[in-house]
């Protein structure tokens, strides 16, 4: 069995069309990118809040397909991680105006992933105010938080 082939009988199993159906799987330098794109007004079945069930789909296509560790595989939904980029870009260039003008940190609310914090950290850095800025990870689990703050000399 394939992953396309998997996700799309995923897929029929959640009384989807298979007509309404794509799975691609594109071969990258470092792994793999499979895009799967369902019918919209079911896309939240495979994405969840925050992209929670993407997480858990993209860790059991790795438990099956991955072929060694180092191999990376990025599942994608309806292209959720490009709108989640650019919404967290436009996030963290908010925050870190509000935090530059008035001095006082900036903390998300909500608990990011590792790849979303990641996003974060490297958005930052590109901004112009980079070099006073920093972000910062505390917590652990689903009780970390993400802070924009100055830097401290």
């Amino acid at each position: 069995m394939t992953i396309d082939s998997f996700l799309i009988q995923l897929c029929e199993h959640c009384g989807m069309a298979s007509d309404a159906i794509t799975a691609e799987v594109t071969d990258t330098e470092d792994g793999k990118k499979i895009q799967l794109t369902v019918p919209e007004e079911d896309s939240g079945l495979f994405i969840g809040f925050h992209g929670e069930t993407l997480e858990s789909l993209q860790r059991i296509i790795r438990l099956i397909f991955q072929e060694t560790p180092e191999e990376r595989l990025l599942v994608n939904v309806n292209n959720y991680r490009e709108q989640r980029q650019e919404k967290l870009e436009d996030l963290v260039k908010e925050a870190a105006e509000r935090v530059a003008s008035s001095g006082n940190p900036h903390t998300f609310q909500s608990y990011l992933p590792a790849y979303e914090r990641y996003i974060v950290h490297a958005s930052l850095a590109e901004l112009p105010d980079a070099d006073k800025l920093e972000s910062t990870s505390d917590g652990m689990g689903r009780d970390r938080r993400l802070t924009i703050k100055l830097k401290t000399a």
